[in-house]
């Protein structure tokens, strides 16, 4: 039976949620590197890894999906006149500062960016065609 990856973490806390609600949905899960990123968990490169079978990700799609862990459409962003994913976020001066500030205030005072207004009105530009929108 071949496992697949669907969701890491870096602290096994994080999926633990997640693996009790589809063990109670009667799907099997499995943590990789469990151990190793709890012994070495001062190494950014060591995730947990939650597996579950291959022939149940469609049913952990719908779940995750259900539980708000997952959005239910996959939008990306693509060129209109080339259809091109190679999109890049076109920010003026303004933006950038404003970005910079908003970055340093949730770090210093440990609260969520405000970027919603700053990326409301962002243009985007197409890396393949220097096509703007």
């Amino acid at each position: 039976m071949k496992f697949v990856t669907i969701k890491e973490s870096h602290y096994l806390a994080d999926l633990s949620v997640l693996k009790s609600r589809l063990e109670s949905e009667g799907i099997e899960c499995r943590l990789k590197n469990e151990l190793t990123t709890q012994v070495l968990n001062h190494i950014p490169a060591f995730t947990v890894e939650l597996q579950v079978p291959e022939f149940d990700v469609d049913r952990v799609r719908k779940i995750l999906i259900a539980s708000g862990e997952l959005s239910g459409s996959k939008t990306k962003l693509v060129c209109p006149v080339c259809g091109s994913e190679k999109i890049k976020m076109k920010l003026s001066l303004r933006k950038r500062i404003q970005v910079f500030f908003a970055a340093i205030t949730a770090a210093l005072f440990m609260g969520n960016l405000p970027l919603d207004k700053v990326f409301k009105n962002a243009r985007y530009r197409c890396s393949d065609c220097d096509n703007e929108f």
